[in-house]
């Protein structure tokens, strides 16, 4: 069995990981998306924080999507900040589902 409070430093981080670069892709391209993308990601920041069933998943899938919506571009523009983003999505949507820390402090 994983540790719970292990489990909620690490989907804190993620929370601020995605608060921090919904902020970031503000300040480098304004838009109505990016700061819906800000409303979004705080919210589902706040349920990871809260540890709410089953938003870690719900997290997950929309980390990922969003990483491979984006995928292609990223790769063929060439655009390394938005590729790095990218890879951290993944790795971070893989950490709300595999990680038995993360899986415990949202049973």
């Amino acid at each position: 069995m994983g540790n719970s409070s292990n489990g909620h430093s690490i989907s804190t981080g993620i929370a601020l990981y995605m608060v921090v670069k919904s902020v970031v892709n503000l300040l480098l391209g304004f838009s109505l998306t990016n700061i819906v993308m800000i409303v979004v990601n705080a919210a589902l920041g706040y349920t990871l924080r809260r540890g709410r069933k089953p938003f870690n998943l719900l997290t997950a899938v929309f980390l990922g999507a969003i990483a491979l919506m984006h995928l292609k571009a990223n790769i063929e523009g060439r655009q390394a900040l938005y590729l790095a983003e990218g890879i951290a999505d993944i790795l971070c949507a893989a950490m709300l589902v595999i990680n038995k820390d993360v899986r415990a402090f949202f049973s």
